[in-house]
């Protein structure tokens, strides 16, 4: 069902102060998460990193499915492994690489079609455009009144 734009989301996280973090979308099921073990998180955990690059594969799914089905392409199946490289640069850590290796099964005579739309929803993944946009943080700081009192 379209609405009209623009397009507002929110996810919400709770953390103890140790161990897991939970994020929260409306009526989704909630995702641990926390630090990947090369940061000292663990395993089970989904990271930051995974799920970046999480959104930036089903971002492109998502918007080649819109393309595909606009011009009426049948996909018969799609899969995508989405990879990063976090190294250290001049300004920091810092992701240096990103890549999404798509695999994708369609009729004999569609390869082509097929082409041209994952490489216009490339270009039109929000996810992978909103990269380099700045993002603002807005910080407020409470202390429990049991805190400090005696």
């Amino acid at each position: 069902m379209a609405t009209t734009f623009p397009h507002r989301y929110e996810v919400k996280l709770s953390w103890p102060g140790q161990g897991t973090a939970v994020l929260d979308a409306a009526a989704r099921r909630p995702i641990e998460g926390g630090a990947p073990p090369e940061f000292g998180g663990r395993d089970s955990w989904w990271s930051p990193e995974h799920l970046l690059l999480s959104s930036l594969s089903l971002c492109l799914m998502t918007t080649f499915e819109a393309l595909a089905r606009k011009a009426r392409l049948p996909v018969v199946g799609y899969a995508c492994r989405a990879q990063a490289v976090l190294d250290r640069t001049e300004t920091g850590l810092a992701f240096t690489a990103l890549g999404l290796f798509v695999e994708v099964e369609v009729a004999p005579g569609d390869e082509e079609r097929t082409t041209t739309l994952l490489a216009s929803a490339k270009k039109h993944c929000l996810v992978a455009n909103a990269l380099a946009l700045p993002v603002s943080l807005d910080v407020t700081v409470a202390t429990p009144a049991h805190v400090g009192a005696r």
